[in-house]
């Protein structure tokens, strides 16, 4: 649900020309068939360069489902964190858990804002507030960009994505080091016999909408 300034990166790069196989399966019967796409007329490019581009673009694809993934699970841990500390504040034994959480969720919240732009209720918040387009809106244009060009993505997209992936591999090294500072919380709440805080799996938070 996070807001872009352009870009639609809920759709895919359009399939190569080449020989598929088609089928459709209803109420335990399956047909198939040949589907052979062909290319524009109009463009020349070798079979290379199809593959090139959308080698590309399916992994530029990749990391925005990954950047989306990771900002689901960084939600996931800040609500268990608040839901929790909401719970605990009256209880002044878990004072010192209390005060972990809340230095906890600041740094999830400080993560979030460099991956997207969380407070952006429309598009122009994005350009108005200070830092601009944030990873998330960046990654999403040269989705875009990658994937309906007609030929192999230039060497600006190439160097460009090289620079947005090594950005969102350090965001998730960050991820994880906060992670592992809510370990250490988890231990507290043990001691205390409190409920710890759940770490989803990426996978399992692939279905939510």
């Amino acid at each position: 649900n996070g807001k872009l300034d352009f870009g639609g990166p809920v759709f895919g790069p359009r399939a190569i020309p080449g020989v598929y196989t088609v089928r459709l399966k209803v109420n335990g019967q399956e047909q198939s068939s040949t589907l052979r796409l062909h290319p524009d007329p109009r463009v020349t490019l070798s079979a290379a360069d199809y593959k090139l581009q959308l080698a590309t673009s399916l992994a530029i694809r990749d990391d925005v489902s990954r950047l989306t993934l990771l900002v689901r699970q960084l939600r996931s841990i800040r609500q268990q964190l608040a839901s929790r500390n909401q719970l605990l504040k009256p209880k002044t034994t878990a004072a010192d858990l209390v005060r972990g959480a809340e230095a906890l969720i600041r740094k999830l919240d400080e993560l979030e804002e460099q991956m997207h732009n969380p407070k952006a209720e429309v598009v122009y918040d994005i350009l108005a507030f200070k830092g601009g387009a944030k990873l998330y809106s960046r990654i999403a244009f040269l989705h875009d960009v990658s994937a309906e060009g007609d030929g192999p993505p230039p060497q600006g997209v190439q160097t460009v994505y090289a620079k947005q992936k090594s950005e969102l591999d350090g965001y998730e090294t960050t991820l994880r080091g906060l992670v592992g500072e809510l370990e250490a919380l988890n231990k507290t709440a043990k001691q205390l016999d409190l409920p710890h805080i759940l770490v989803p799996e990426i996978d399992s938070l692939r279905t939510l909408k």
